[in-house]
C-alpha cells in the first residue's frame, strides 16, 4: 500500500555537539594518562607530541573543530530524509523557502539545511517545507481507472450544490455532500482533509466548495 509522503529530520547540531564531547573526554583522558606519566618519569613524553589540529567533517565540507566557520556554529542545521525523491525541482522548492542560508542534497532521499539562528525558527521552516513537499498533484493520484471512477461519482453528485471528493494516494474514494454549506458540512470536510493529511492524496470540489 503506497505511504503518504513524509519527511524525518534529524538535527545535525546535536549529532555534531556529541563528536566534539567525545574529542574532549578523549583529549581529558589522554591529558589525564600524561600527567601520570610524566609522575612516573617519562619526561620524553609531553602533551605536544599529540595535540594536532582535529578535523570534523560536515555535510558541506571539512572544518577544524575549532572553527567558527563550521557548520553548527553559523546555523541551526537539520538533516530531513524523505520517503520520495529529491528532484532538481523539489531542491529548488527548498531553496525558495524563507529561512534556508544553505542547503545540500547528500543523496536521492536525504538533504541538508541550515537555518540562520534567531531570525528564523526551525520549526516554522519545517513546516513550510513539509507544506511544500508532502503533497500530490492530480497526475501523481489519478490514474485512468482511477479518473473513470471519480467522472462516475461526479456524475451522480452533479445535482448538489456542494460536494467534495477525496482521492487517496492507493485509489479510494471518499466523499461529502451536502445542498447548503453548513457546519455539518464543514465538519465532515475537515474530516476528509485530516484523511488527506494521513493518508495523502488530493481534494476535488465542485464549483461552489
Amino acid at each position: 500500500m503506497p505511504k503518504a509522503k513524509s519527511i524525518i529530520w534529524r538535527s545535525w547540531n546535536a549529532q555534531s555537539d556529541q563528536f566534539l564531547m567525545s574529542i574532549a573526554a578523549d583529549a581529558n583522558m589522554m591529558e589525564e594518562m600524561l600527567g601520570a606519566m610524566e609522575e612516573e618519569g617519562y619526561q620524553e613524553v609531553t602533551p605536544l607530541t599529540y595535540r594536532h589540529t582535529i578535523a570534523i567533517q560536515t555535510p558541506v565540507g571539512i572544518f577544524s573543530t575549532e572553527s567558527m566557520f563550521k557548520p553548527s556554529d553559523r546555523w541551526d542545521c537539520w538533516i530531513g530524509t524523505s520517503n520520495f525523491d529529491i528532484t532538481a525541482e523539489i531542491k529548488d522548492d527548498i531553496s525558495d523557502t524563507d529561512g534556508i542560508a544553505c542547503l545540500k542534497i547528500m543523496d536521492r532521499y536525504t538533504f541538508f539545511i541550515g537555518v540562520p539562528y534567531l531570525q528564523f525558527d526551525f520549526q516554522e521552516v519545517r513546516q513550510e517545507i513539509e507544506n511544500k513537499l508532502c503533497v500530490y498533484t492530480e497526475k501523481e493520484v489519478m490514474t485512468d481507472e482511477v479518473r473513470a471512477t471519480v467522472d462516475l461519482v461526479k456524475k451522480q453528485l452533479e445535482n448538489q450544490k456542494y460536494w467534495s471528493i477525496l482521492v487517496s494516494i492507493n485509489g479510494n474514494l471518499d466523499y461529502v455532500v451536502s445542498d447548503e454549506l453548513d457546519q455539518q458540512y464543514m465538519e465532515r470536510l475537515n474530516k476528509l482533509v485530516e484523511l488527506k493529511q494521513s493518508r495523502g492524496g488530493i481534494i476535488l470540489r465542485g464549483k461552489h466548495g
